[in-house]
């Protein structure tokens, strides 16, 4: 099983606590610091026009029916990528959105298996 955890400060915003690897940390990062408007991501994501977008911290792009997620920062030689379905990354912007962003849970953890990113979450 692949996780990031993240944590909510005082200010309510979310910050990195821990990842199983860089993949998931990626991951992390596109939702804390780029996603503010999930819709913004999902119509990106299901426009047929547009196969590149950048934020603050990540670099997307399209693949097929994939999305390709990476570190717009990185400094590996080949930057580690996430790779999901279109629909895996709809789905987590909608969850991100109902679990995380309306209800603000002290802690979210993003776990990855059988080929499903989940989104836990504690108060």
């Amino acid at each position: 099983m692949e996780f990031i955890k993240l944590v909510i400060s005082s200010s309510e915003r979310y910050s990195y606590d821990s990842a199983s690897n860089i993949k998931m940390n990626i991951l992390g990062d596109f939702l804390v610091s780029d996603v503010i408007h999930p819709s913004s991501f999902i119509n990106w994501a299901l426009d047929t026009e547009s196969d590149h977008a950048c934020a603050n911290l990540t670099d997307l792009d399209k693949e097929n029916d994939y999305i390709l997620m990476s570190d717009l920062y990185s400094e590996e030689e080949t930057p580690t990528e996430l790779k999901m379905t279109q629909k895996q990354f709809v789905q987590i912007l909608t969850n991100w959105e109902e679990k995380v962003l309306k209800l603000k849970p002290k802690e979210v953890i993003i776990k990855y298996e059988n080929d499903q990113f989940i989104i836990e979450t504690k108060d």
